[in-house]
């Protein structure tokens, strides 16, 4: 019996779907601190703009000015507007990439000519960030004295996609805007505030420990 060959891969495939079906925008204001943020989705996938303004709206600003001071000087560097490119995952199984100058798509550059400033771009993955798991020896346990806490624990995991997604789009940002700094730089900064936002988040919303 001869194996079946798969000539277009799934990947390519949904892929192929998505051109087909265009891309929607949404435009995001964050506040001051952040860049105004074009979200480029695939039609049909709204709630992958929703998740990302909800992210940079709603976590960013929830979180202590310790943790958001982290990132300061990148958004004081950063271009004022920013193409997000969103789609459920990447070929390369990467949860994100910064676009060098020169490689933007044409929205971007489409806005750059319309408006007259620098547009940068970075694409996230949003399936592949909701199923991210950076520090693989932490549990999402929310311990109490009872034990009955799964109302805490589906609020915890909400919170936790929120927070992934932002900190994969400040990873990004940090590439976009100093690209000359080491990945192992960007990503221990990126991990510490992953780590401290949820144990924030435990602390304030529960009385509890995010931990090992």
């Amino acid at each position: 019996m001869h194996r079946r060959i798969q000539i277009h891969p799934r990947s390519l495939f949904a892929e192929a779907m998505t051109r087909l079906r265009g891309r929607d925008q949404l435009l995001i204001t964050a506040g001051d601190e952040l860049p105004l943020v074009v979200a480029s989705y695939p039609r049909g996938s709204y709630s992958f703009a929703i998740s990302l303004q909800s992210a940079l709206a709603s976590t960013f600003r929830s979180i202590g000015p310790a943790l958001r001071e982290t990132y300061r000087g990148v958004f004081q560097g950063a271009p004022s507007l920013v193409v997000v490119i969103l789609r459920a995952r990447n070929r390369c199984t990467c949860l994100g990439h910064h676009h060098l100058t020169g490689t933007e798509s044409r929205l971007a550059r489409r806005l750059s000519a319309d408006t007259g400033r620098h547009v940068g771009e970075i694409d996230l993955a949003v399936e592949a960030i909701r199923q991210w798991q950076p520090l693989p020896l932490s549990s999402l346990a929310v311990a109490s004295a009872d034990g009955t806490n799964h109302t805490a624990q589906a609020e915890l995991e909400h919170w936790r996609f929120h927070a992934a997604l932002l900190t994969v789009f400040l990873h990004e940002m940090e590439h976009l805007t100093f690209p000359e700094r080491p990945e192992p730089e960007v990503r221990l900064r990126s991990n510490q505030f992953y780590r401290g936002a949820l144990q924030q988040f435990a602390a304030q919303e529960f009385g509890v420990a995010f931990g090992i």
